[in-house]
């Protein structure tokens, strides 16, 4: 099986979700020799960069969302363990142990699926507790619960295990069936019931399942864990369950960690922590739009993770993005890849010497007649555009492989520079207020926040650099040990063995200045007014040195990425988030479609001839976009909508069917014209081509003003039987398009007049 099959193996596959299928059409057309092996090539080396860039960024966002929500996971798993355990003496009967979960996602219910089935793998519990904890799973999903025998045949049948042959005596649905099953085959394990997005089940239907439940245990030790999107307070069990079903449950609350609190760690971990690289960084536009998103819609960890697939989805469509790991374009040796890049890439080196001469860095090229002398600044310029000229395929390759290279050692300097400042700050001013007030720019006035995280990559933080190098160089003298104890620590627990050997100056110059500080022999006097404390005359010297080198040492590093060599590569910039992605506004869409359906039929006409196996050589119908079509061509629904869209509030329906009925009309009397033409042209010999039919359509134009002009009427006039036929098809439409508008959501039925209908839509656009 070729690499292009393999999308058949994966339709096999039960975890994925969404298998991409590719265009058959592309195997035909390079088989044939009709399509260049460019195009192919290309977007197979940009689809395989995809894939690795995506999947070393989702590995870093899961193992961040994992260590977030691991003691709420363990927290889990340990109520589980211990539900029918810790039990409030005295209690006149069992209660029914209940699990709320606020602000599950997909990856906390596969990590508490996962410990409750192997306890001893994780390591989430003590080693006697794991061995001792056996559970049974199953879950449950509103769609397959809609009434009590439905849910409680699911819940039964999912703890037994599947393909059971042989005669019951009790029914599917029957409890006692489980109760039997659970008595003989596993006595000692707990049945844990999950589910998922509980506030879409109906209450009456989990009222009665609670209340069968509660008279079996604890003789059947069920657990029900419930997937709730809804805040803990307001409680939905409290506003939609009454007493008596609550009396019976002993519900244990657990929320997971979320909000904008989890989507700044999981920005800042992914794409500002020194120890790891992404293969693309997100640009301020692309952490503007989440930042927005999480605050404003949904903060959910799965959201995220959507929204940066996207993302790289879209960075990967241009050209350049291949090469983001390597510039081997697939090939094994240097000396392959440079004669592919000059032979198939054509288009590609174009791109490449563009995007070399447009971020190089450069002399002013606008003034390439001065005959001002040369001075040293414009020498270096020109030396250092010099180095970025290639000409050659193998000086371009050389060209993007030394520029990753200075990208990546630029924002690992980035990184670390931005990690001694948020340190820096949070020493020097506290830790950050819950409610801070936002700067003039929209983002906080904290480094750290999710909101500045944008003002950092754009060069835009020199003012809360400078206010936080204020703070230190008036910090006393605990104060002053702990910042430089704290940065010593950050430095040397850098992980990345390079990052480690590029700061090691940095690591000896924070030493030095911490065994510069005088010892502390007592608790230092200190009068706050603001910033202004009682400094020793040394401390004071130290800490005006700290303040400066890191106001140095910061603004050197927190600069723009986007003045790096061919960034465009490895970086978002400042490139629109595609939020028509993610919002497809399906309501302007339909009624767009219904005005001009002709756009979206062509639309549709080109993705099937890409993405099908018809014929390639077979010529696409010579249609003039730009003409309006008339109204009399539109399909039978959009002419109903167009009729509606003029009418008031009220539509009468004998008129709109009267109205409707003479578009139709005239329809039948062009298209009788059309074919009269058309058979006249045929014998010609001049109707096939496209300048042939535009011809003819000239000529039908010009006929039809004749016949306007003479008031003539060359149309046949149909018999009676003919006649009624065409009111009976005239009405049958009509009844069509109307119950299609009528499905839409479009109509709106009214009992006082029966032959009104009252629109649901006003704000039509022209």
């Amino acid at each position: 099986m070729s690499r292009n099959d393999d999308w058949i193996q994966e339709l096999d596959d039960a975890s994925k979700t969404c298998v991409y299928i590719p265009p058959s059409t592309r195997r035909k057309e390079r088989a044939n020799g009709t399509q260049n092996d460019d195009t192919v090539d290309e977007y197979e080396l940009r689809l395989r960069a995809y894939k690795a860039a995506w999947n070393k960024c989702l590995s870093r966002v899961q193992s961040i969302v994992r260590a977030l929500q691991a003691p709420s996971v363990r927290a889990i798993v340990t109520r589980v363990s211990r539900a029918y355990e810790d039990v409030l003496p005295g209690l006149p009967y069992t209660e029914l142990p209940v699990i709320a979960l606020h602000g599950a996602n997909a990856t906390l219910v596969e990590d508490v699926a996962r410990t409750l089935e192997q306890p001893q793998e994780t390591g989430m519990l003590g080693q006697e507790e794991s061995r001792s904890m056996k559970t049974l799973q199953v879950h449950l999903h509103p769609a397959e619960c809609s009434t009590v025998m439905n849910m409680m045949k699911g819940l039964i049948t999912g703890f037994i295990e599947p393909g059971r042959k042989g005669t019951a005596s009790l029914a599917a649905y029957d409890i006692n069936l489980l109760r039997a099953w659970h008595i003989a085959q596993a006595p000692e394990s707990k049945l844990v019931v999950f589910l998922h997005e509980f506030e879409k089940f109906v209450p009456s239907v989990i009222q009665d399942v609670f209340y069968i439940c509660s008279m079996h245990i604890p003789d059947l030790p069920l657990v029900f864990v419930l997937l709730m999107a809804s805040p803990p307070v307001p409680s939905y069990l409290n506003s939609v369950y009454p007493r008596s079903t609550r009396a019976l449950l002993r519900v244990e609350p657990i929320v997971v960690s979320s909000g904008t609190g989890a989507v700044k760690d999981i920005l800042m971990k992914t794409f500002f922590d020194p120890d790891f690289e992404p293969d693309v960084m997100l640009g301020p536009t692309a952490l503007e739009y989440i930042a927005e998103f999480a605050t404003r819609h949904i903060s959910s960890p799965d959201v995220v993770v959507t929204l940066l697939q996207l993302i790289l989805m879209k960075h990967f469509t241009q050209p350049l993005s291949l090469f983001t790991h390597d510039e081997a374009l697939g090939e094994a040796s240097p000396r392959q890849a440079e004669h592919k890049l000059g032979t198939q890439f054509r288009t590609l080196v174009e791109d490449l010497q563009l995007r070399l001469f447009a971020t190089a860095p450069s002399t002013s090229r606008s003034r390439g007649g001065s005959s001002a002398p040369p001075t040293p600044r414009k020498t270096d310029a020109a030396g250092r555009e010099a180095e970025w000229h290639a000409d050659t395929a193998y000086e371009l390759l050389e060209s993007v492989s030394r520029a990753r290279v200075a990208f990546h050692k630029h924002t690992r300097r980035m990184r670390v520079a931005f990690g001694i400042a948020t340190i820096a700050e949070r020493v020097a001013l506290g830790p950050a207020p819950t409610h801070a007030p936002k700067s003039s720019e929209g983002g906080n006035t904290r480094l750290d926040s999710l909101e500045s995280l944008s003002a950092v990559l754009r060069g835009r933080a020199g003012s809360q650099i400078r206010y936080m190098c204020m703070a230190v160089r008036k910090l006393p003298l605990h104060k002053l040990r702990e910042l430089l104890q704290q940065l010593h620590a950050f430095l040397w627990d850098l992980q990345n063995a390079e990052v480690r050997r590029e700061e090691e100056n940095t690591r000896v110059w924070v030493v030095t200045t911490l065994n510069q500080l005088p010892p502390q022999t007592e608790e230092p006097l200190e009068v706050d007014v603001g910033f202004s404390v009682v400094q020793d005359p040394q401390v004071k010297q130290v800490a005006a040195n700290v303040g400066d080198w890191l106001q140095e040492y910061i603004s050197d590093r927190l600069v723009r990425l986007d003045e790096q060599v061919l960034w465009d590569i490895w970086y978002t910039g400042n490139t629109p988030f595609p939020s028509d992605l993610v919002n497809p506004a399906p309501r302007p869409t339909v009624v767009s479609a219904l005005l001009h359906p002709h756009d979206f039929e062509r639309a549709h006409a080109d993705l099937v001839r890409a993405s099908t196996s018809a014929d390639v050589d077979e010529p696409a119908e010579d249609v003039d976009e730009a003409r309006e079509p008339a109204l009399w061509e539109l399909p039978d629904t959009s002419i109903a909508f167009r009729r509606y869209v003029e009418a008031g509030r009220m539509v009468n329906v004998y008129d709109w069917f009267e109205s409707f009925a003479v578009v139709l009309e005239t329809q039948r009397r062009k298209l009788r014209r059309r074919a009269q033409l058309a058979q006249g042209a045929q014998p010609n010999g001049k109707g096939g081509t496209p300048r042939a039919r535009r011809r003819s359509a000239e000529e039908d134009v010009d006929m039809e003003r004749a016949d306007q002009d003479s008031g003539s009427d060359e149309d046949e006039e149909m018999d009676e039987e003919g006649e009624e036929k065409w009111k009976i098809e005239v009405q049958a439409r009509f009844m069509r398009a109307l119950h299609e508008l009528d499905y839409m959501g479009f109509v709106k039925h009214t009992g006082r007049k029966p032959d009104h209908v009252i629109r649901s839509i006003y704000d039509i656009p022209d």
